[in-house]
């Protein structure tokens, strides 16, 4: 089975540039061949004096991970843009790597200064670098890149990533103190659209490195894990140690599923004081604005009240919508949102022509297909049968049986 889709989870503890390396080494990277190119990198940079790289097993929290243990001694702390990406450029062009490979580390670094130039309103060859621009950076970007490249990883059809966990509480950097993201995680995120979340922790776990090689490697940012076939997991560890988490980064490689996957948000909430009557013209509401599906579900709630679940399936992107819809329109206090995947059916939607006493009418039909085209099942819209039926005055099942014998004949015919 060939691989074809590349999951990164950074929504356990966030990333670093070195978690994201040491994922790749872990899921199976040739580790000399990184190590080795990564340790010409000194001769690039004249502030590098002491150069060491190696990898080693280690445990988070109970979980077993790989971590990068890298040992520099520089001279600087403080690096000229135009000076390094002079070193980057003459460092790429001598290491053998795919286009690709020098494109994502080539788009790392960009937006890296991209995102230093838009916060401090100054031109790109204005700007110093410092935490940003130390060789690090480079070890965790270049040294990604070898590692992507040497298991083709750049050639897949899909990378995503799910929400990016920031951490929270304040962060001190070489521009001061201020809280939890720092500006440069916040700019990354907005210009590349990738979902960010606060916490575990009060504490720092997205580094602007790591959130600048994600966005240049994915090509979309979703809530939940996609329908895929698992076949091989890299388990990066960052630096620090959380009492709450494990500080790791998890990749998945595998096998996307055939069906169709789309992100939905289930949003239901328990309500003992509607009657019926109320309770059937919310539900027409919230039909009404666009919800994909909504339920209403006996049950007994507490002191032994009569009570039900109103559940509504929406998209994802309109659940902060329909969850105000449901507290206005049934007066209860709070919902629960439940965000995940689904897989369906491939649908399309047809116009059918059909006769009825002789005269032409249209009908809207829902058409479902198998993944290679095969029509597996088709519906003609409800609604306008009942209207057919009360304009000819027929009977409402028999012409609901004519019209599908016709649409079946159109269809397959």
């Amino acid at each position: 089975m060939k691989s074809d889709i590349l999951v990164i989870d950074p929504s356990i503890a966030g990333i670093s540039g070195d978690m994201m390396l040491s994922s790749i080494i872990d899921i199976g990277a040739d580790e000399r061949l990184v190590i080795e190119n990564l340790e010409m990198l000194k001769d690039y940079f004249k502030s590098c004096k002491k150069l060491e790289i190696s990898f080693k097993d280690v445990t988070k929290n109970g979980f077993r991970a790989k971590k990068a243990e890298i040992t520099i001694e520089e001279n600087r702390n403080s690096h000229n843009v135009d000076e390094l990406s002079s070193n980057l450029e003459r460092c790429i062009e001598d290491i053998s790597i795919s286009h690709n490979a020098k494109a994502f580390i080539k788009n790392s670094f960009e937006n890296l200064i991209s995102a230093e130039s838009a916060l401090h309103g100054i031109s790109k060859k204005e700007i110093h670098l410092h935490e940003a621009g130390s060789i690090d950076t480079f070890i965790d970007i270049i040294g990604t890149a070898i590692a992507l490249d040497n298991l083709e990883l750049f050639n897949l059809k899909e990378i995503i990533t799910t929400p990016v966990s920031v951490g929270g509480g304040d962060i001190t950097f070489s521009h001061g103190k201020m809280q939890n993201p720092a500006p440069a995680i916040l700019e990354i995120a907005r210009r590349n659209n990738i979902m960010i979340r606060g916490g575990p922790g009060m504490y720092e776990t997205a580094t602007p490195t790591g959130m600048a090689m994600l966005a240049a490697l994915v090509e979309e940012s979703q809530e939940v894990f996609p329908g895929l076939k698992p076949e091989l997991i890299g388990v990066g560890a960052g630096s620090s140690e959380f009492k709450e988490i494990p500080n790791i980064l998890r990749i998945t490689l595998g096998k996307k599923s055939t069906l169709l996957t789309d992100e939905i948000a289930i949003i239901e909430t328990n309500i003992d004081d509607r009657t019926g009557e109320e309770l059937g013209y919310a539900m027409q509401r919230i039909i009404d604005n666009g919800a994909l599906d909504v339920s209403l579900i006996p049950t007994i709630g507490k002191k032994g009240r009569p009570s039900n679940v109103l559940k509504v399936i929406t998209n994802l992107s309109k659940s902060e919508f329909f969850s105000d819809l449901v507290m206005r329109e049934t007066g209860t206090l709070g919902v629960r949102v439940y965000p995940m995947s689904r897989f369906i059916q491939m649908r399309e939607n047809l116009k059918s022509n059909i006769k009825i006493k002789n005269n032409d009418e249209e009908i809207d039909v829902k058409v479902v297909k198998s993944e290679s085209g095969e029509i597996i099942q088709f519906k003609p819209e409800f609604d306008q049968i009942i209207k057919l039926a009360e304009k000819y005055k027929i009977n409402l099942i028999e012409l609901k049986d004519d019209i599908s014998k016709q649409i079946q004949r159109e269809l397959f015919n």
